[in-house]
């Protein structure tokens, strides 16, 4: 294996992987906009525009040799149920045919361990993986899903990259849920490692089909949490918890299972208190 494709190699998971994989591997990026390419800056990577679609000259020109698909829609700026089955459903499927169409030998993507019936994002990852374990006769699938990830410089629409700047900057009241929501929060890091174990351990996956889930196996409640961050910032500001109803549907406990990655020699290494302390600088 030697060229690496990456959709969303400008977001925040996909950038941090080809800055990672580019030390092994030549990285190619799929982005909706090319112009302004921020995380990546100055890291030499070729990257097309996908305004009009999956360009076909990628898998003819480059010899992709794996695709890792990272490109999403979360839906969390209001976007409409149509914007997010373009995104999340139409724009891969169409990946995921020109990757079999060139023989790529590999199709690696980014899914959810949310309930499909949580919300339209959910629905659409659903959907697509779906369509991988019909298509992986054609081309060898890895399915790996994610739990919630953070690190240093994560997007705003991150929660606990937004909680902590609202705690950095003090505002004086930050109206919250009751936070008896269960999570696993899982740092960046470890996150960019599970791919990297799986890229480095594709001879010993005998099927065409593989499912992952990337997850520290720990939970922590979500009030916990806060008020571990607003320690670890010296924060002055006013926690209203209960302030906020809980959400339709609200996921109460998840629920995740890493044996899959353990089993190849993968583990956790950020705990959730050393990563809260690295997102504070401390």
């Amino acid at each position: 294996m030697k060229n690496i494709l990456i959709s969303g190699i400008n977001g925040y998971l996909g950038s941090s992987l080809a800055k990672k994989l580019s030390g092994k591997y030549s990285i190619v990026g799929l982005e909706k906009s090319t112009d302004n390419l921020f995380r990546i800056q100055n890291c030499g990577f070729k990257v097309f525009d996908t305004t009009g679609g999956v360009p076909l000259h990628v898998f003819s020109e480059e010899k992709i040799d794996c695709v890792i698909h990272t490109a999403t829609l979360y839906g969390r700026n209001n976007e409409t149920e149509q914007e997010l089955f373009e995104s999340n459903l139409r724009l891969p499927f169409n990946l995921l045919l020109n990757a079999i169409e060139y023989k790529c030998p590999l199709f690696i993507n980014t899914d959810t361990v949310l309930n499909r019936y949580m919300s339209a994002y959910a629905m659409s990852k659903c959907q697509f993986s779906d369509w991988l374990m019909f298509m992986s006769k054609k081309i060898k699938v890895v399915n790996i899903q994610l739990e919630h990830f953070y690190g240093p410089d994560g997007p705003e629409t991150n929660f606990i990259t937004s909680l902590t700047r609202r705690l950095l900057d003090n505002e004086k009241e930050i109206k919250l849920t009751k936070g008896e929501q269960e999570r696993d929060f899982i740092f960046i890091s470890d996150v960019v490692d599970a791919y990297e174990t799986v890229i480095d351990n594709i001879g010993k996956l005998d099927n065409n089909y593989s499912n992952f889930q990337v997850a520290t196996n720990e939970r922590i409640q979500l009030k916990e949490l806060i008020l571990l961050l607003k320690s670890y910032t010296g924060s002055t500001s006013y926690l209203n918890f209960g302030a906020v109803p809980y959400r339709e549907n609200e996921l109460m406990k998840s629920t995740a299972d890493n044996s899959g990655l353990l089993a190849l020699g993968w583990k956790p290494r950020v705990n959730i208190r050393d990563g809260l302390k690295m997102m504070c600088n401390k």
